[in-house]
């Protein structure tokens, strides 16, 4: 049974928590300062904080925090002061996420649960990474997190008060992203399951929290109904069909391969504990548990049916699997009991858990830690070839380059502003395909291409397809990568990184 019925000392739990939020946003803001216009999606958002002309593709959970971040730092209305005031707004919301979980480690297993799950989620790369940037998926986790914490208690205890604090708790998962709105599946079997004595006054208490939380945090989308609307309706068109280009067939196993990048062999056996323990306890395992256990498995389920795919939608996923292997590193210490004192036996499985997610492995092991994104953070490959092309390339030389290659764009006026000109000539397209083929660019004297794993990846990764009605373009440029790989003459090469917006795999060819 849950530990929740046990009392902690209110001091104790403040000081954790503080201690482990501090800790966090300090750790997740390290190196934030990359230009903001790196990431496609930030120069967009900070325009909106800028304006206050919404989109509503997404809720307005990061924004609205975002903007009266803002406005209580009184920093300049500049895009790169903006987007960095925002990474750090992230960053807050991944820092409460791990707190929150944290404490629901404490309410489940009591403290050593609490230290190893802290530390654990403190460690985590992918929240390390997306905390670097102005996007919504912190916000997201950071409801999912507060949700599953206060359902938790709200189990235990099923008062009226709290069916309110559980409310606000979804709004604002649902406010972080539209797919927040998944936590549901956990609420309502909770809020079903409550004794019948008060039952209509904690599911009025819920609602009623839940309607006034929407309302505040996103009156914006509100009072633009029209404009959401039409947002909301081209995000699903998102979700069901894919981004334009290459797209997937549904079911797929992408997130296979993410949960593996995301996590580290220590975790899959500590996982692995973790489940088998609770099927050897499932008689007494309340409902809220196996809810709990259950929902990143469901969760990673339902985003393999959408052709719309990216690693940091898995981000609810991988906080919970790595709660859960922190729990299992105290089933594994109860194990290892015989040879270390009970007390102290989930010390060691905890340290390898935790030593496993900072230092990188050894060859041929390739699983991603902290360590290798806080080195990628501090490195930027766009910035070391736009130094090459103005030292090493002829002011004669012709450039065609893919989006993801941020060479200054003549034809974008923004980028007068964002870069000091070049001598050379620089032709942007959002793929260099699209320029001509090989002969058409010779004949355009074209001496040189650029190109971007980022953005020619996707014509050359196995289970990928066009959408229908562009097979003719996708063939084309997966055509016409193929033959540059074959007989274009490399002169600048940087593999693609952890951090994609910093390495998106760079490949600069002497056109043959």
């Amino acid at each position: 049974m849950p530990a929740c019925a046990v009392r902690h000392s209110p001091f104790r739990v403040s000081a954790w928590s503080l201690l482990l939020f501090g800790a966090t946003l300090f750790l997740d803001t390290r190196y934030n300062q990359f230009p903001y216009f790196y990431h496609p999606d930030e120069g967009v958002k900070v325009e909106q904080v800028r304006t206050g002309d919404w989109n509503f593709h997404h809720p307005m959970l990061l924004l609205t925090a975002t903007k009266a971040a803002v406005g209580l730092a009184g920093v300049a209305p500049a895009e790169q002061s903006i987007v960095e005031v925002g990474r750090w707004v992230s960053a807050g919301f991944t820092a409460l996420a791990v707190v929150a979980l944290s404490l629901l480690a404490l309410a489940w297993r009591g403290w050593a649960a609490a230290i190893s799950a802290g530390l654990a989620l403190l460690l985590q790369h992918q929240f390390f990474e997306l905390s670097h940037y102005l996007k919504e998926d912190t916000a997201l986790v950071f409801g999912v997190a507060l949700t599953v914490l206060v359902v938790f208690h709200f189990a235990q205890r099923p008062t009226a008060l709290l069916a309110g604090v559980l409310g606000a708790a979804v709004a604002c998962a649902i406010s972080g992203k539209y797919i927040g709105l998944a936590v549901l599946v956990v609420v309502v079997p909770v809020l079903w399951r409550t004794p019948d004595e008060g039952w209509a006054r904690r599911w009025g208490a819920f609602a009623v929290a839940l309607g006034v939380a929407l309302l505040l945090i996103n009156l914006p989308l509100f009072m633009h109904a029209g404009a959401f609307a039409h947002s909301f309706s081209r995000e699903m068109e998102l979700v069901v069909h894919g981004q334009q280009g290459p797209t997937r067939r549904v079911p797929h196993t992408l997130y296979l391969n993410i949960f593996r990048d995301n996590t580290t062999p220590v975790i899959w056996v500590l996982l692995i504990v973790f489940l088998v323990q609770r099927w050897r306890e499932w008689r007494t395992l309340a409902l809220v548990e196996w809810l709990l256990i259950a929902f990143p498995f469901a969760f990673m389920l339902a985003l393999s049916f959408s052709p719309k795919s990216h690693d940091r939608y898995f981000l609810p996923a991988t906080a919970l699997f790595t709660l859960f292997a922190a729990l299992g590193a105290l089933d594994l210490g109860c194990l290892l009991g015989g040879w270390f004192p009970a007390r102290w036996a989930w010390i060691l499985p905890s340290a390898v858990l935790l030593t496993g997610q900072v230092l990188s492995p050894p060859p041929p092991a390739d699983w991603r830690t902290l360590g290798q994104y806080l080195e990628a953070f501090q490195s930027d490959d766009n910035r070391d070839l736009l130094e090459f092309v103005r030292k090493h390339l002829p002011p004669s030389a012709v450039v065609v380059k893919d989006n993801r290659i941020l060479l200054p764009d003549p034809e974008n006026p923004r980028d007068a502003t964002r870069f000091e000109p070049l001598p050379q000539k620089i032709i942007a397209r959002k793929y260099a395909a699209d320029a001509g083929n090989m002969d058409e660019l010779r004949k355009m004297g074209v001496t040189h291409i650029a190109v971007s794993e980022s953005d020619y990846g996707g014509f050359l990764l196995t289970g990928v397809r066009p959408r229908q009605g562009e097979a003719a373009d996708f063939d084309r440029r997966k055509a016409f990568y193929e033959e540059l790989f074959r007989d274009g003459i490399p002169i600048f090469l940087r593999d693609r990184g952890t951090v994609l917006y910093l390495h998106p795999g760079i490949r600069l060819y002497l056109v043959p």
